[in-house]
């Protein structure tokens, strides 16, 4: 089945419902990234009542965003909605563990190609569907399957925007939304795996402040999840059939984990903490190179201060610490080679002298 608006579209074999309201989140933050009044037509009153502060929201934290107006009329009749419990599931730390957290309530896991894997690698998206598959029958849930261009290709409900309307890290909250209401005869409520803790929230496009705005009277939408990513892992390690199909990599096409970019050794880091030496999920084995040496950036570097506390041994905090500072320093990461080294040091040079300038 398929739903279309323009040249933007959602297909999957499962029901999808026939309502342009998948689209009012997209046209939203279309609007205020672009500062154009929006037309929402036909709105859910409780959803209605929200948009105002979906709007702020966004308008604050998208750039250049603004509070536009919005014009919509209440639905008289609430969408029918179907009875699952869903969850949008990638394969990674966050949506596993909401997984075996709600293993009792949860009848679908949603995967979708065209959010983080072009619609284009199908071979790629075929090896994540395998293993989604597989978690699927190791928790006795069923798996569907949605394809959508909205984040990778042109559409003309962008027409002038490049792709989408701004950052996909803001953009694909508002995407979720719109998935979870094309797919609302299916279920009455869908969880969103948090990506950052409690402790550590910030602008972002899926976030507890903002995902429960979405909802409406047919469809609860739930931000899950805000505890430690270490404790996530922890209670991983205790799934063994799950942490074997973690899949976290997207350095390596999506096909595997690779065992060297950031998202893998920030998890490898996490497991040792926790007493796993290796696991099947990952190949080879963690050194303090492979820790020192990753380019972080203001997103990661909140999960690797976490793992600061994380009991590691000490060859490898100091490797983490290392890592920590040269982000904090704006200097390349370590690596133990001349050549970066002397990079490093051009670098604290440049640094300095830019200081010393601001001084003056």
């Amino acid at each position: 089945m398929k739903v279309s608006d323009r040249n933007l579209w959602i297909e999957s074999d499962a029901s999808l419902s026939d309502l342009s309201l998948w689209t009012v989140p997209l046209r939203l933050v279309k609007a205020v990234a672009a500062g154009e009044p929006a037309e929402l037509g036909y709105v859910p009153p409780r959803l209605a009542k929200n948009l105002q502060t979906i709007r702020d929201i966004y308008a604050a934290w998208v750039e250049n965003g603004v509070s536009v107006p919005l014009s919509c009329e209440e639905s008289k009749d609430a969408p029918a909605s179907g009875q699952g419990v869903s969850l949008f599931f990638s394969g990674g730390v966050d949506s596993f563990y909401s997984l075996i957290k709600h293993r009792d309530e949860i009848d679908h896991l949603i995967l979708v190609h065209g959010f983080d894997i072009p619609l284009a690698e199908t071979r790629v998206f075929a090896s994540s569907e395998a293993m989604a598959r597989e978690a699927a029958r190791i928790f006795a849930k069923q798996l569907i399957v949605v394809r959508t261009n909205i984040h990778w290709e042109e559409s003309q409900l962008y027409s002038g925007k490049a792709r989408i309307p701004c950052d996909w890290g803001m953009y694909h909250g508002a995407m979720l939304a719109a998935v979870a209401y094309a797919l609302s005869p299916v279920h009455r409520k869908v969880f969103i795996a948090s990506s950052h803790t409690y402790a550590d929230l910030h602008p972002w496009g899926s976030h507890p402040l903002l995902d429960p705005l979405w909802s409406t009277e047919a469809l609860e939408i739930v931000h899950d999840g805000g505890e430690r990513r270490i404790d996530k892992l922890r209670r991983l390690i205790d799934d063994p059939e799950a942490l074997a199909l973690l899949r976290v990599c997207w350095e390596n096409s999506g096909e595997d984990n690779c065992g060297q970019c950031e998202k893998c050794v920030r998890t490898m880091l996490g497991l040792r903490a926790l007493g796993v030496e290796s696991s099947p999920a990952f190949p080879g084995i963690l050194t303090p190179a492979m820790a020192s040496s990753q380019s972080l950036n203001s997103d990661s570097v909140f999960h690797w201060r976490e793992l600061l506390d994380a009991g590691l041994p000490a060859n490898l905090k100091a490797a983490v610490k290392s890592a920590i500072r040269s982000y904090e320093a704006g200097l390349p990461p370590r690596t133990g080679r001349p050549k970066r080294e002397i990079k490093r040091l051009l670098y604290a040079i440049r640094n300095s002298m830019r200081a010393l300038r601001m001084t003056v």
